[in-house]
């Protein structure tokens, strides 16, 4: 019997990251685990069974492809995601006709939960109830930019709970390794941290692997030589918007998973942090000197604002930055119907120089071996870094960061892009190294879903014969 493989992701959001994720990790198991099927989960997805139906899997489910089908790789699948919930008993809408949950990249971001939907990846409000016959992966996790520490006991407990649930453990960062180990009180194995391509090499008890997407093959370095060098401009908006909270939060999403008030922030609290003056101030700047600097650079190179339709309404950011600098020009991509990866990844591979504020567009910059600088406006003060702060420091990139930290402490702007320009490339070495690690920790998952099969298969065969 064919394994039956859920993934669960973000793909029916419009973001090309979500939808990369999902669509590289199918296509990188298809290629492991021959006969093998799978099943698209999300739990923003509009279509399919709801909340409080039969734990079993609708009829139709949708975004299901046998192996083979993912060789599309990064267009994505063809039917919309199931919706994916999970209640306070641990029922799920795939119980019962799955044999594996792999969670497909994406992010953990509490507790405390600032939108309870977030639950979902973390396995529901009891993730000690979670469908107990279902193998369960978290591969390349990410932690959530501004998530504050497990700093109360029944916080840590829950992640504890989510810990000894999981059959597969890795995440994408220090960071977020460092943070499951503290909450769940985890120590690293003796001689961890001992090699960088040793999953444990950050010397965490919780392994750290390259985000899933960097195990698309590296692309052919293709720049023309010019007279004045093109940068191109992936820089969306900088903070929350109402596009954004619609689609996390939007009412028909209420019973996909319930919100504890033990586990999730207050939906007044997390109104007044979102309207906090500070936040303000310190998005205020970022918006001011990178469109000082962008207008400074006009002069001697040519801006072209590379803009995508997505979840955070980057298109609409691009477009008011480009209004403001001289000569500019716009190159509106299109939908994100499939994931949009190849069209951002071309756009970038023809600059001499990308500046990005997305976790992706860092990685399908860096995949054509485009220089890039990361200007971040989600450096969060608080935890001292961020996403792309923490993959610019894995790369050895530190120096092509870029946040706003108050007018008396931020680096020169035009200072790092100067000097990303004259720099030798290093970025292809760089995407080949995290390339292998990305493909052994594949080759790693792989293995366990191969194994808990095998597992499966046996009982099986073991339970027949007794009844026989």
């Amino acid at each position: 019997m064919s394994q039956r493989i859920a993934i669960w992701a973000g793909s029916s959001l419009p973001n090309v990251g979500d939808k990369l994720l999902a669509a590289v990790t199918e296509a990188e198991l298809s290629r492991r685990l021959p006969g093998a099927s799978f099943t698209h989960f999300c739990p923003w997805s509009a279509q399919g069974a709801a909340p409080g139906a039969s734990g079993d899997a609708p009829a139709g489910l949708g975004a299901s492809t046998a192996n083979g089908a993912a060789a599309r790789a990064v267009t994505g699948t063809t039917a919309a995601p199931v919706p994916l919930w999970v209640d306070r008993d641990g029922r799920w809408p795939g119980a019962g006709s799955f044999d594996a949950v792999v969670m497909a990249g994406g992010l953990w971001s509490g507790p405390p939960f600032r939108h309870a939907i977030m639950q979902v990846f973390c396995l529901g409000p009891a993730p000690w109830a979670f469908d107990p016959d279902v193998w369960v992966a978290w591969h390349g996790i990410g932690l959530q930019d501004g998530t504050p520490p497990a700093g109360l006991d029944h916080w840590r407990g829950y992640l504890g709970s989510v810990r000894e649930r999981l059959d597969h453990l890795t995440v994408r960062s220090a960071e977020a390794a460092r943070r499951m180990d503290e909450a769940t009180g985890a120590v690293a194995p003796p001689g961890a941290g001992t090699g960088r391509g040793d999953a444990t090499a950050g010397g965490t008890a919780t392994p750290v692997v390259p985000d899933p997407s960097f195990a698309l093959p590296p692309l052919p370095v293709r720049r023309p030589r010019r007279r004045r060098p093109l940068i191109g401009v992936a820089v969306g908006a900088p903070g929350p918007t109402t596009q954004l909270v619609t689609h996390l939060v939007g009412r028909d999403l209420a019973g996909r998973c319930p919100h504890d008030p033990a586990l999730c922030v207050p939906p007044e609290q997390v109104l007044a942090e979102a309207s906090d003056p500070a936040e303000g101030v310190n998005r205020l700047g970022f918006v001011t000197e990178l469109g000082l600097t962008l207008i400074e650079l006009a002069a001697v190179a040519d801006i072209e604002f590379i803009t995508v339709p997505n979840i955070y309404g980057d298109e609409e950011a691009g477009a008011r930055f480009s209004r403001s600098v001289p000569r500019a020009r716009t190159l509106a991509l299109g939908s994100t119907d499939s994931t949009g990866a190849d069209e951002l990844a071309e756009a970038l591979a023809r600059c001499d120089l990308a500046l990005v504020s997305r976790y992706h567009s860092a990685i399908l910059a860096l995949r054509g071996g485009t220089p890039f600088v990361a200007v971040d406006p989600f450096w969060s003060r608080r935890n001292g870094t961020s996403k792309l702060h923490e993959l610019t420091v894995e790369l050895g990139m530190a120096h092509r960061h870029w946040a706003y930290r108050g007018a008396d402490a931020t680096e020169d702007l035009m200072g790092i892009v100067e000097r990303a320009l004259a720099e030798e490339p290093v970025e292809a070495e760089a995407y080949l190294g995290m390339h292998l690690r990305a493909t052994a920790a594949f080759d790693r998952l792989a293995d366990g879903l191969r194994a808990a099969h095998a597992t499966r298969a046996t009982r099986t065969r073991v339970s027949l014969g007794r009844s026989s």
